[in-house]
């Protein structure tokens, strides 16, 4: 099993969601801290981090276990990248 992640990303006026695979079950700040490099845990609000400029912010909007033939098929459909 894998865990797909979705984040709602804000940068700047622009926000969207970005999605990625992980083999393990994380901790919120864990999951947004390996997908975009953070390394200082500056909390916005609940759950939610600032980059390291603290000038865009990220959050996980959900978490689901996928199988390891629904993960290969996102990957090949370009949703995540390995």
């Amino acid at each position: 099993m894998k865990i797909l992640v979705q984040f709602d990303c804000q940068i700047g006026d622009y926000s969207h969601s970005a999605y990625d695979i992980f083999k393990d079950k994380k901790s919120e700040w864990e999951y947004c801290k390996e997908f975009w490099g953070i390394t200082k845990k500056n909390i916005l609000e609940d759950n939610v981090f600032w980059d390291d400029a603290g000038m865009n912010a990220i959050n996980v909007y959900s978490e689901t276990e996928i199988t390891d033939e629904e993960a290969a098929t996102l990957i090949k459909l370009g949703v995540v990248y390995d």
